[in-house]
């Protein structure tokens, strides 16, 4: 059976441990998209990652790696999520998929987490991908826009989706459904 996964972002410290908020697998639209996968008849996982405030890259590879990788079809990230899978899949260039999906993409062009997000992009890392997709919101944060801009100028054959109103594609941009995200996932 053909798998997806779903890969949340950092969040702050406060955000995290505020009880009133969900977890990041389960803020924004995230939890609503794995109900879509499921419902289509799709197996989907939203992973929860290990400290998403202070994030490790080998701590969420080692979370991510124990997953059965064999029929995995779909991934889908948002922000720090989707520069986690890049870093990845330029470590796994053996990995095939039907959909990539990145959505307000985040690859640390600063450096603010370290060494979390830093890889040596490689042009071929894409090529057994069948469809990419970036979702980018006009209104996103600067580090957005400077990390979307990087990731289209290596791979600019990528389906780009580009607003001007979604901010960062949070609950309070998107509300908890995304159906753009999910025509272009069904």
């Amino acid at each position: 059976m053909k798998t997806a996964v779903i890969l949340h972002g950092v969040c702050d410290r406060e955000e995290y441990f505020e009880m009133d908020f969900p977890s990041p697998s389960n803020a924004h639209w995230l939890p609503w998209l794995q109900q879509k996968f499921l419902r289509s008849g799709l197996l989907c996982q939203c992973l929860e990652m290990p400290a998403p405030y202070k994030p490790v890259y080998e701590e969420w590879k080692k979370t991510f790696e124990q997953l059965d990788h064999s029929n995995l079809s779909v991934v889908v990230g948002h922000s720090a999520g989707c520069g986690f899978f890049l870093k990845w899949l330029h470590g796994n260039p053996g990995i095939s998929l039907d959909k990539l999906v990145l959505v307000a993409p985040w690859i640390d062009p600063d450096r603010r987490e370290g060494d979390f997000l830093q890889f040596d992009f490689n042009k071929e890392a894409l090529n057994k991908i069948k469809h990419v997709h970036l979702f980018h919101s006009q209104d996103d944060m600067d580090m957005i826009t400077k990390s979307v801009n990087h990731i289209m100028q290596i791979y600019p054959n990528i389906t780009r989706h580009d607003y001007t109103d979604k901010g960062h594609f949070c609950f309070s941009d998107t509300g908890a459904t995304f159906e753009d995200l999910w025509k272009v996932l069904k």
